[in-house]
Protein backbone atom coordinates (compact mmCIF):
# COMPACT_ATOMS: atom_id res chain seq x y z
CA UNK A 1 0.00 0.00 0.00
CA UNK A 2 3.01 2.41 0.38
CA UNK A 3 4.98 1.99 -2.19
CA UNK A 4 1.69 2.78 -4.38
CA UNK A 5 0.95 5.55 -2.62
CA UNK A 6 4.85 6.50 -3.47
CA UNK A 7 4.10 5.74 -6.82
CA UNK A 8 0.60 7.76 -7.12
CA UNK A 9 2.59 10.81 -5.63
CA UNK A 10 5.78 10.77 -7.80
CA UNK A 11 3.32 10.43 -10.84
CA UNK A 12 1.26 13.28 -10.04
CA UNK A 13 4.24 15.31 -9.27
CA UNK A 14 5.50 14.92 -12.93
CA UNK A 15 2.14 15.36 -14.22
CA UNK A 16 2.65 18.93 -12.57
CA UNK A 17 6.03 19.00 -13.56
CA UNK A 18 7.39 22.48 -16.18
CA UNK A 19 9.74 21.72 -18.58
CA UNK A 20 11.91 24.08 -20.37
CA UNK A 21 14.71 23.11 -23.21
CA UNK A 22 17.14 24.81 -24.68
CA UNK A 23 18.76 23.88 -28.44
CA UNK A 24 20.96 25.56 -29.86
CA UNK A 25 23.43 24.99 -33.25
CA UNK A 26 21.58 21.31 -32.66
CA UNK A 27 23.10 20.47 -29.21
CA UNK A 28 20.25 20.74 -26.04
CA UNK A 29 21.82 23.19 -23.45
CA UNK A 30 21.32 22.81 -19.57
CA UNK A 31 19.12 25.33 -17.91
CA UNK A 32 18.92 25.99 -14.34
CA UNK A 33 15.68 25.43 -12.72
CA UNK A 34 15.12 29.17 -11.77
CA UNK A 35 16.11 29.73 -15.50
CA UNK A 36 13.74 27.25 -16.77
CA UNK A 37 10.48 29.00 -14.81
CA UNK A 38 11.51 32.67 -16.23
CA UNK A 39 11.30 31.31 -19.73
CA UNK A 40 8.17 29.39 -18.76
CA UNK A 41 6.66 32.77 -17.51
CA UNK A 42 7.11 34.80 -20.45
CA UNK A 43 6.66 32.39 -23.17
CA UNK A 44 2.96 32.25 -21.14
CA UNK A 45 2.72 36.14 -21.62
CA UNK A 46 3.93 35.64 -24.85
CA UNK A 47 1.67 33.19 -26.41
CA UNK A 48 -1.64 34.47 -24.20
CA UNK A 49 -2.29 37.00 -27.61
CA UNK A 50 -0.79 35.99 -30.92
CA UNK A 51 -2.13 37.15 -34.66
CA UNK A 52 -3.28 34.47 -37.19
CA UNK A 53 -2.12 30.72 -36.22
CA UNK A 54 -2.80 27.57 -38.99
CA UNK A 55 -5.82 26.11 -37.57
CA UNK A 56 -8.04 28.91 -37.46
CA UNK A 57 -6.43 31.15 -40.11
CA UNK A 58 -5.17 28.59 -42.52
CA UNK A 59 -5.62 31.64 -45.36
CA UNK A 60 -3.32 33.72 -43.77
CA UNK A 61 -0.50 31.13 -44.09
CA UNK A 62 -1.71 30.05 -47.85
CA UNK A 63 0.26 26.30 -48.87
CA UNK A 64 2.43 26.99 -45.90
CA UNK A 65 -0.84 26.22 -43.69
CA UNK A 66 0.18 22.31 -44.74
CA UNK A 67 3.30 22.51 -43.50
CA UNK A 68 2.71 23.06 -40.10
CA UNK A 69 3.81 19.28 -38.76
CA UNK A 70 7.00 19.59 -40.92
CA UNK A 71 7.57 23.48 -40.02
CA UNK A 72 7.57 22.63 -36.15
CA UNK A 73 9.55 19.35 -36.88
CA UNK A 74 12.09 21.50 -38.46
CA UNK A 75 12.48 24.12 -35.29
CA UNK A 76 12.51 21.02 -32.85
CA UNK A 77 15.80 19.70 -34.55
CA UNK A 78 17.54 23.46 -35.00
CA UNK A 79 18.02 26.21 -32.16
CA UNK A 80 14.65 26.80 -30.13
CA UNK A 81 13.03 26.84 -26.67
CA UNK A 82 10.61 24.08 -25.76
CA UNK A 83 8.01 24.70 -23.00
CA UNK A 84 5.87 22.08 -21.52
CA UNK A 85 4.06 24.09 -19.06
CA UNK A 86 2.34 22.33 -15.97
CA UNK A 87 -0.89 24.05 -16.59
CA UNK A 88 -2.33 24.41 -20.00
CA UNK A 89 -3.67 28.22 -20.60
CA UNK A 90 -5.60 30.20 -23.40
CA UNK A 91 -3.98 31.48 -26.47
CA UNK A 92 -6.75 34.16 -27.66
CA UNK A 93 -6.33 35.69 -31.73
CA UNK A 94 -6.34 38.62 -32.83
CA UNK A 95 -8.41 37.70 -35.08
CA UNK A 96 -10.85 36.16 -33.32
CA UNK A 97 -10.78 32.44 -31.70
CA UNK A 98 -8.64 30.85 -28.93
CA UNK A 99 -6.94 27.79 -28.41
CA UNK A 100 -5.04 25.63 -25.34
CA UNK A 101 -1.47 26.02 -25.12
CA UNK A 102 0.04 22.77 -23.17
CA UNK A 103 3.22 22.61 -24.86
CA UNK A 104 5.06 25.74 -27.12
CA UNK A 105 8.08 25.71 -28.81
CA UNK A 106 10.27 29.37 -29.95
CA UNK A 107 12.23 29.29 -32.65
CA UNK A 108 15.30 31.71 -32.26
CA UNK A 109 17.84 32.52 -34.89
CA UNK A 110 15.45 30.76 -37.35
CA UNK A 111 15.11 32.12 -40.97
CA UNK A 112 16.16 35.50 -40.14
CA UNK A 113 14.20 36.14 -37.36
CA UNK A 114 15.47 37.04 -33.76
CA UNK A 115 12.32 35.27 -32.31
CA UNK A 116 10.07 32.67 -33.88
CA UNK A 117 8.52 31.31 -35.88
CA UNK A 118 6.74 30.06 -33.03
CA UNK A 119 4.25 26.77 -32.80
CA UNK A 120 2.15 25.56 -29.65
CA UNK A 121 0.46 22.14 -29.30
CA UNK A 122 -1.85 21.17 -27.04
CA UNK A 123 -3.13 17.11 -27.16
CA UNK A 124 -2.74 16.18 -30.88
CA UNK A 125 -3.48 19.48 -32.13
CA UNK A 126 -0.31 21.11 -33.54
CA UNK A 127 -0.80 25.19 -34.34
CA UNK A 128 1.85 28.11 -36.01
CA UNK A 129 1.45 31.47 -34.54
CA UNK A 130 2.18 34.84 -36.05
CA UNK A 131 2.77 37.82 -34.07
CA UNK A 132 2.57 36.31 -30.68
CA UNK A 133 3.04 39.05 -27.99
CA UNK A 134 6.50 41.18 -29.12
CA UNK A 135 7.63 42.24 -26.01
CA UNK A 136 7.87 39.19 -23.97
CA UNK A 137 9.38 38.04 -26.87
CA UNK A 138 11.85 40.27 -26.69
CA UNK A 139 12.77 39.70 -23.33
CA UNK A 140 12.61 35.52 -23.63
CA UNK A 141 15.22 36.23 -26.17
CA UNK A 142 17.31 38.82 -24.11
CA UNK A 143 17.18 37.31 -21.24
CA UNK A 144 20.55 37.73 -19.24
CA UNK A 145 20.75 34.21 -18.34
CA UNK A 146 21.17 33.41 -21.91
CA UNK A 147 23.29 36.06 -23.17
CA UNK A 148 26.33 33.55 -22.79
CA UNK A 149 25.01 30.92 -24.83
CA UNK A 150 22.96 33.17 -27.83
CA UNK A 151 25.28 34.04 -30.60
CA UNK A 152 26.35 37.20 -30.37
CA UNK A 153 24.51 39.21 -32.43
CA UNK A 154 21.31 38.43 -29.89
CA UNK A 155 23.65 40.20 -27.09
CA UNK A 156 24.35 43.39 -29.36
CA UNK A 157 20.40 43.61 -30.06
CA UNK A 158 19.44 43.06 -26.63
CA UNK A 159 22.30 45.60 -25.44
CA UNK A 160 20.40 48.24 -27.82
CA UNK A 161 16.86 48.10 -26.46
CA UNK A 162 15.76 50.54 -24.25
CA UNK A 163 14.27 49.03 -20.46
CA UNK A 164 11.81 50.62 -17.87
CA UNK A 165 12.20 51.62 -14.59
CA UNK A 166 11.74 47.87 -13.95
CA UNK A 167 14.06 46.30 -15.85
CA UNK A 168 11.67 45.12 -18.46
CA UNK A 169 12.25 46.18 -22.74
CA UNK A 170 10.33 48.93 -23.97
CA UNK A 171 8.83 49.15 -27.56
CA UNK A 172 11.88 49.65 -29.64
CA UNK A 173 11.66 52.38 -32.32
CA UNK A 174 11.38 50.57 -35.77
CA UNK A 175 14.93 50.88 -37.03
CA UNK A 176 16.19 48.86 -34.33
CA UNK A 177 12.96 46.64 -33.66
CA UNK A 178 14.40 42.91 -34.31
CA UNK A 179 12.33 40.77 -36.50
CA UNK A 180 9.82 38.04 -34.60
CA UNK A 181 7.04 36.15 -36.55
Amino acid sequence: MRSLLVLVLITAGSACAQDASLRLGGKDVPLAPEVQARLASLAREMFSRCGPNTLQHPGNFGLAALGTEKRWASVVGGSRLRIRFAEPFVSTSHLGGTLGVSEAVVGLGQQGLFVGPNFSRHGATLVEHLQCEYLPALELACLPALAPLLPASYRETCARLERDPQGRIVMPPPDIAPSCS
